[in-house]
Protein backbone atom coordinates (compact mmCIF):
# COMPACT_ATOMS: atom_id res chain seq x y z
CA UNK A 1 0.00 0.00 0.00
CA UNK A 2 3.16 2.37 -0.28
CA UNK A 3 2.67 3.66 -3.57
CA UNK A 4 -0.72 4.03 -2.93
CA UNK A 5 0.06 6.51 -0.11
CA UNK A 6 2.23 8.51 -1.64
CA UNK A 7 -0.60 9.33 -4.53
CA UNK A 8 -3.08 9.83 -1.51
CA UNK A 9 -0.93 12.41 -0.13
CA UNK A 10 -0.39 13.50 -3.63
CA UNK A 11 -3.74 13.83 -4.12
CA UNK A 12 -4.58 15.68 -0.71
CA UNK A 13 -2.08 18.34 -1.52
CA UNK A 14 -3.00 19.16 -5.21
CA UNK A 15 -6.54 19.48 -3.34
CA UNK A 16 -5.47 22.83 -1.65
CA UNK A 17 -3.81 24.42 -5.19
CA UNK A 18 -5.17 25.94 -8.18
CA UNK A 19 -3.72 26.61 -11.40
CA UNK A 20 -4.64 27.68 -14.67
CA UNK A 21 -2.03 26.67 -16.91
CA UNK A 22 -2.52 23.80 -19.64
CA UNK A 23 -0.47 20.62 -19.66
CA UNK A 24 1.18 22.04 -22.69
CA UNK A 25 2.54 24.73 -20.39
CA UNK A 26 3.59 22.58 -17.87
CA UNK A 27 6.60 20.96 -19.92
CA UNK A 28 8.98 20.53 -17.13
CA UNK A 29 6.34 18.97 -14.33
CA UNK A 30 5.06 16.60 -17.43
CA UNK A 31 8.82 15.64 -18.18
CA UNK A 32 9.49 14.96 -14.75
CA UNK A 33 6.29 12.88 -14.18
CA UNK A 34 7.82 11.06 -17.73
CA UNK A 35 11.03 9.92 -15.72
CA UNK A 36 9.19 9.32 -12.64
CA UNK A 37 7.20 6.96 -14.09
CA UNK A 38 9.89 4.99 -16.47
CA UNK A 39 11.46 4.33 -12.61
CA UNK A 40 8.20 3.18 -11.40
CA UNK A 41 8.26 0.59 -14.00
CA UNK A 42 11.59 -0.84 -13.87
CA UNK A 43 10.71 -1.29 -9.67
CA UNK A 44 7.50 -2.91 -10.57
CA UNK A 45 9.37 -5.64 -13.17
CA UNK A 46 11.76 -5.62 -10.27
CA UNK A 47 9.33 -5.98 -7.57
CA UNK A 48 7.29 -8.81 -9.74
CA UNK A 49 10.31 -11.11 -10.95
CA UNK A 50 12.92 -10.49 -8.92
CA UNK A 51 12.36 -9.99 -5.68
CA UNK A 52 10.04 -12.84 -4.67
CA UNK A 53 7.88 -11.33 -1.52
CA UNK A 54 4.26 -11.21 -1.63
CA UNK A 55 4.62 -7.34 0.13
CA UNK A 56 6.54 -5.98 -2.73
CA UNK A 57 4.50 -8.71 -5.76
CA UNK A 58 1.40 -6.32 -4.09
CA UNK A 59 2.76 -3.13 -5.99
CA UNK A 60 3.37 -4.72 -9.14
CA UNK A 61 -0.08 -3.75 -10.74
CA UNK A 62 1.91 -0.12 -9.83
CA UNK A 63 3.27 -0.78 -13.42
CA UNK A 64 0.45 -0.82 -15.91
CA UNK A 65 -0.43 2.81 -14.09
CA UNK A 66 2.75 4.33 -14.93
CA UNK A 67 2.44 2.88 -18.26
CA UNK A 68 -0.79 4.09 -18.65
CA UNK A 69 0.87 7.69 -18.47
CA UNK A 70 2.71 7.28 -21.15
CA UNK A 71 -0.56 6.80 -23.43
CA UNK A 72 -2.00 9.47 -22.16
CA UNK A 73 1.00 11.94 -22.30
CA UNK A 74 1.32 10.71 -25.97
CA UNK A 75 -1.98 11.31 -26.96
CA UNK A 76 -2.42 14.38 -25.57
CA UNK A 77 1.22 15.73 -26.87
CA UNK A 78 -0.20 14.60 -30.65
CA UNK A 79 -2.68 16.92 -30.07
CA UNK A 80 -1.34 19.90 -29.11
CA UNK A 81 1.44 19.57 -31.78
CA UNK A 82 -1.42 18.98 -34.41
CA UNK A 83 -3.70 21.78 -33.17
CA UNK A 84 -0.61 23.75 -32.98
CA UNK A 85 1.15 23.14 -36.42
CA UNK A 86 -1.99 22.03 -38.65
CA UNK A 87 -1.07 19.85 -41.41
CA UNK A 88 2.47 21.04 -41.98
CA UNK A 89 2.95 18.75 -38.57
CA UNK A 90 2.13 15.51 -40.57
CA UNK A 91 4.81 15.99 -43.25
CA UNK A 92 7.28 14.33 -42.69
CA UNK A 93 5.76 13.03 -39.55
CA UNK A 94 6.45 9.64 -40.07
CA UNK A 95 10.20 9.99 -40.43
CA UNK A 96 10.45 12.51 -37.77
CA UNK A 97 8.29 11.36 -35.06
CA UNK A 98 8.75 7.38 -35.67
CA UNK A 99 12.40 7.68 -35.66
CA UNK A 100 11.98 8.84 -32.35
CA UNK A 101 10.89 5.87 -31.36
CA UNK A 102 12.32 3.27 -33.80
CA UNK A 103 16.43 4.60 -33.53
CA UNK A 104 16.40 3.78 -29.62
CA UNK A 105 14.86 -0.01 -30.24
CA UNK A 106 17.35 -0.61 -32.93
CA UNK A 107 20.40 0.56 -30.22
CA UNK A 108 18.56 -1.57 -27.69
CA UNK A 109 18.69 -4.37 -30.08
CA UNK A 110 22.25 -3.66 -30.82
CA UNK A 111 23.69 -3.85 -27.22
CA UNK A 112 20.90 -6.64 -26.42
CA UNK A 113 22.09 -9.45 -29.01
CA UNK A 114 25.71 -9.71 -28.16
CA UNK A 115 25.30 -9.73 -24.38
CA UNK A 116 22.43 -12.11 -24.93
CA UNK A 117 24.30 -14.35 -27.21
CA UNK A 118 27.06 -14.07 -24.88
CA UNK A 119 25.40 -15.54 -21.80
CA UNK A 120 22.28 -17.37 -22.86
CA UNK A 121 23.33 -18.24 -26.27
CA UNK A 122 20.82 -17.78 -28.29
CA UNK A 123 18.65 -14.71 -29.81
CA UNK A 124 19.51 -12.94 -33.11
CA UNK A 125 18.61 -10.33 -35.86
CA UNK A 126 16.34 -12.72 -37.33
CA UNK A 127 14.57 -13.97 -33.90
CA UNK A 128 14.32 -10.51 -33.11
CA UNK A 129 12.17 -9.35 -36.36
CA UNK A 130 10.04 -12.41 -36.24
CA UNK A 131 8.94 -11.64 -32.22
CA UNK A 132 8.64 -7.94 -32.89
CA UNK A 133 5.05 -7.88 -33.51
CA UNK A 134 4.36 -11.36 -30.86
CA UNK A 135 3.32 -11.21 -27.78
CA UNK A 136 6.48 -11.85 -26.31
CA UNK A 137 9.18 -9.41 -28.62
CA UNK A 138 13.30 -10.61 -27.87
CA UNK A 139 13.79 -7.38 -26.03
CA UNK A 140 12.21 -7.69 -22.60
CA UNK A 141 9.07 -5.41 -22.04
CA UNK A 142 9.73 -3.85 -25.63
CA UNK A 143 5.57 -4.38 -26.75
CA UNK A 144 5.23 -0.96 -25.64
CA UNK A 145 7.35 0.14 -28.87
CA UNK A 146 5.54 -1.72 -31.39
CA UNK A 147 2.04 -0.88 -29.59
CA UNK A 148 2.55 3.02 -29.61
CA UNK A 149 4.31 2.54 -32.61
CA UNK A 150 0.74 1.93 -34.40
CA UNK A 151 -0.91 4.11 -32.54
CA UNK A 152 1.10 6.87 -34.24
CA UNK A 153 0.65 5.43 -36.94
CA UNK A 154 -3.01 5.45 -37.60
CA UNK A 155 -2.77 9.06 -35.75
CA UNK A 156 -1.16 10.38 -39.03
CA UNK A 157 -3.53 7.98 -41.11
CA UNK A 158 -6.92 9.59 -39.85
CA UNK A 159 -5.66 13.07 -39.42
CA UNK A 160 -4.13 12.85 -43.20
CA UNK A 161 -6.86 11.53 -44.76
CA UNK A 162 -10.25 11.82 -43.05
CA UNK A 163 -11.68 15.24 -43.78
CA UNK A 164 -14.33 15.74 -40.55
CA UNK A 165 -15.00 14.37 -37.06
CA UNK A 166 -10.85 13.46 -36.96
CA UNK A 167 -11.10 12.90 -33.48
CA UNK A 168 -14.07 10.30 -33.14
CA UNK A 169 -12.70 8.39 -36.01
CA UNK A 170 -9.58 8.40 -34.78
CA UNK A 171 -10.91 7.01 -31.23
CA UNK A 172 -12.87 4.42 -32.98
CA UNK A 173 -9.80 3.57 -34.88
CA UNK A 174 -8.24 2.90 -31.74
CA UNK A 175 -11.40 1.12 -29.81
CA UNK A 176 -11.26 -1.61 -33.37
CA UNK A 177 -7.52 -2.13 -33.03
CA UNK A 178 -7.80 -2.66 -29.32
CA UNK A 179 -10.44 -5.34 -29.87
CA UNK A 180 -8.26 -6.78 -32.54
CA UNK A 181 -5.67 -7.39 -30.32
CA UNK A 182 -7.95 -8.56 -27.49
CA UNK A 183 -9.61 -11.05 -30.30
CA UNK A 184 -6.04 -12.47 -30.89
CA UNK A 185 -5.13 -13.27 -27.68
CA UNK A 186 -2.79 -10.93 -26.85
CA UNK A 187 -1.81 -10.15 -22.82
CA UNK A 188 -4.00 -8.15 -21.18
CA UNK A 189 -1.04 -5.56 -20.45
CA UNK A 190 -0.96 -4.50 -24.49
CA UNK A 191 -4.61 -3.38 -23.94
CA UNK A 192 -5.47 -1.86 -20.39
CA UNK A 193 -3.45 0.73 -20.36
CA UNK A 194 -4.30 1.87 -24.10
CA UNK A 195 -7.90 3.69 -23.79
CA UNK A 196 -5.59 6.66 -21.89
CA UNK A 197 -3.55 7.52 -24.92
CA UNK A 198 -7.76 7.97 -26.31
CA UNK A 199 -8.30 9.98 -22.97
CA UNK A 200 -5.06 11.80 -23.92
CA UNK A 201 -6.92 12.86 -26.98
CA UNK A 202 -9.78 14.12 -25.96
CA UNK A 203 -8.42 15.95 -22.03
CA UNK A 204 -6.43 17.99 -24.91
CA UNK A 205 -9.73 19.57 -26.81
CA UNK A 206 -11.67 20.06 -23.50
CA UNK A 207 -9.04 20.91 -21.18
CA UNK A 208 -9.93 24.14 -20.17
CA UNK A 209 -13.63 22.88 -19.47
CA UNK A 210 -12.30 20.01 -17.73
CA UNK A 211 -9.59 22.36 -15.77
CA UNK A 212 -12.54 24.58 -14.63
CA UNK A 213 -14.42 21.53 -13.30
CA UNK A 214 -11.53 20.06 -11.62
CA UNK A 215 -11.24 23.54 -9.81
CA UNK A 216 -14.41 23.14 -8.43
CA UNK A 217 -14.59 19.77 -6.89
CA UNK A 218 -16.08 19.03 -3.98
CA UNK A 219 -14.47 17.23 -1.21
CA UNK A 220 -17.24 14.23 -1.27
CA UNK A 221 -16.22 13.72 -4.92
CA UNK A 222 -12.76 13.57 -4.84
CA UNK A 223 -12.62 11.31 -1.56
CA UNK A 224 -15.24 8.88 -4.01
CA UNK A 225 -12.84 8.76 -6.50
CA UNK A 226 -9.88 7.86 -4.38
CA UNK A 227 -11.80 4.57 -2.93
CA UNK A 228 -12.94 3.47 -6.69
CA UNK A 229 -9.52 3.82 -7.21
CA UNK A 230 -8.58 1.88 -4.55
CA UNK A 231 -10.98 -0.80 -4.69
CA UNK A 232 -9.86 -1.46 -8.03
CA UNK A 233 -6.57 -0.62 -7.52
CA UNK A 234 -6.23 -3.41 -4.68
CA UNK A 235 -8.93 -6.38 -5.79
CA UNK A 236 -7.27 -8.62 -3.74
CA UNK A 237 -7.92 -7.15 -0.52
CA UNK A 238 -11.84 -5.99 -2.27
CA UNK A 239 -12.70 -9.94 -3.09
CA UNK A 240 -11.48 -11.34 0.20
CA UNK A 241 -14.50 -9.45 1.93
CA UNK A 242 -16.94 -8.99 -0.49
CA UNK A 243 -18.04 -12.61 -1.90
CA UNK A 244 -20.47 -11.77 -4.04
CA UNK A 245 -17.99 -10.53 -6.39
CA UNK A 246 -17.22 -12.71 -9.45
CA UNK A 247 -13.33 -13.37 -9.21
CA UNK A 248 -12.40 -13.94 -12.46
CA UNK A 249 -14.87 -10.66 -13.74
CA UNK A 250 -13.95 -7.97 -11.16
CA UNK A 251 -9.94 -8.84 -11.74
CA UNK A 252 -10.48 -8.86 -15.38
CA UNK A 253 -12.48 -5.76 -15.48
CA UNK A 254 -10.33 -3.97 -13.21
CA UNK A 255 -7.31 -4.09 -15.34
CA UNK A 256 -9.03 -1.87 -17.29
CA UNK A 257 -11.25 0.15 -15.46
CA UNK A 258 -7.91 0.88 -13.09
CA UNK A 259 -5.72 2.75 -15.06
CA UNK A 260 -8.72 5.14 -16.52
CA UNK A 261 -9.51 6.10 -12.26
CA UNK A 262 -5.70 6.41 -12.03
CA UNK A 263 -5.25 9.31 -15.12
CA UNK A 264 -8.03 11.09 -13.63
CA UNK A 265 -6.40 11.25 -10.01
CA UNK A 266 -2.95 12.12 -12.21
CA UNK A 267 -4.62 14.82 -13.97
CA UNK A 268 -6.20 16.04 -10.50
CA UNK A 269 -2.06 16.14 -9.24
CA UNK A 270 -0.84 17.58 -12.48
CA UNK A 271 -3.78 20.44 -12.58
CA UNK A 272 -2.66 21.75 -8.81
CA UNK A 273 1.33 21.08 -8.98
CA UNK A 274 2.23 24.37 -10.59
CA UNK A 275 5.07 25.58 -8.55
CA UNK A 276 6.66 22.24 -7.20
CA UNK A 277 8.64 21.27 -10.05
CA UNK A 278 10.43 24.36 -11.32
CA UNK A 279 13.60 22.51 -12.52
CA UNK A 280 14.26 21.38 -15.97
CA UNK A 281 15.34 18.01 -16.80
CA UNK A 282 18.56 18.53 -19.01
CA UNK A 283 18.53 14.89 -20.49
CA UNK A 284 15.05 13.42 -20.67
CA UNK A 285 15.89 9.51 -20.73
CA UNK A 286 12.54 7.61 -19.73
CA UNK A 287 12.21 5.67 -22.82
CA UNK A 288 15.50 4.52 -22.89
CA UNK A 289 15.19 3.56 -19.24
CA UNK A 290 12.06 1.58 -20.30
CA UNK A 291 14.09 -0.02 -23.34
CA UNK A 292 17.33 -0.73 -21.25
CA UNK A 293 16.30 -2.72 -18.05
CA UNK A 294 15.74 -5.72 -19.24
CA UNK A 295 19.64 -5.66 -20.37
CA UNK A 296 20.33 -4.86 -16.69
CA UNK A 297 18.98 -6.92 -15.45
CA UNK A 298 20.27 -9.86 -17.70
CA UNK A 299 23.75 -8.42 -17.17
CA UNK A 300 23.18 -8.28 -13.48
CA UNK A 301 21.46 -11.34 -12.85
CA UNK A 302 25.26 -13.09 -13.90
CA UNK A 303 26.92 -11.34 -11.35
CA UNK A 304 24.69 -10.18 -8.05
CA UNK A 305 22.73 -12.73 -5.78
CA UNK A 306 21.83 -10.91 -3.03
CA UNK A 307 18.05 -9.29 -4.02
CA UNK A 308 18.06 -6.59 -2.29
CA UNK A 309 21.76 -5.11 -3.83
CA UNK A 310 20.25 -6.35 -6.84
CA UNK A 311 17.71 -4.42 -6.56
CA UNK A 312 19.67 -1.05 -5.83
CA UNK A 313 21.94 -1.56 -8.33
CA UNK A 314 19.66 -2.11 -11.77
CA UNK A 315 17.87 0.82 -10.45
CA UNK A 316 21.13 2.88 -10.10
CA UNK A 317 22.94 1.38 -13.41
CA UNK A 318 19.80 1.31 -15.67
CA UNK A 319 18.82 4.94 -14.82
CA UNK A 320 23.18 6.03 -15.52
CA UNK A 321 23.35 4.07 -18.84
CA UNK A 322 20.00 5.31 -20.48
CA UNK A 323 21.56 9.23 -19.68
CA UNK A 324 24.40 7.35 -22.24
CA UNK A 325 22.03 5.81 -24.52
CA UNK A 326 20.10 8.98 -24.51
CA UNK A 327 22.74 11.01 -25.47
CA UNK A 328 24.03 8.37 -28.60
CA UNK A 329 20.18 8.65 -29.78
CA UNK A 330 19.88 11.80 -29.72
CA UNK A 331 23.13 12.55 -31.83
CA UNK A 332 21.90 9.66 -34.15
CA UNK A 333 18.43 11.46 -34.63
CA UNK A 334 20.15 14.74 -35.07
CA UNK A 335 23.21 13.28 -37.71
CA UNK A 336 19.34 11.92 -39.93
CA UNK A 337 17.72 15.14 -39.31
CA UNK A 338 20.61 16.67 -40.96
CA UNK A 339 21.08 14.40 -43.99
CA UNK A 340 17.08 14.99 -44.68
CA UNK A 341 17.19 18.48 -44.92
Amino acid sequence: MFLSFILLLLCIIAQHQHSNRRLCEKRNLTDSVKMIAAIAVVVCHLFTFYMHHPAWAAESQFGSLSVSIFFFLSGYGLMCSYSLKGKKYLEGFCIHRISKIIIPLLTAYIIYIPILRLINHRGGVIEAIQRLFSSNPLLPYSWYVTEITLLYLLFYLVMRFIPRYKLPALSLAIVFMLAGMLLAGLPHWWINASPCFIIGLWYYKYEHPIMNQMNKVKKQHFITLILLFLCTYRLDIVQDHIQILSRWRYTYASFYLVNILFILLVLYILQGMNQFINFRIKRNSYYEIYLLQGIIFLLLGTVVENRLIFFIVAVATTIISSLGMNWVNQKIIALINIRRK
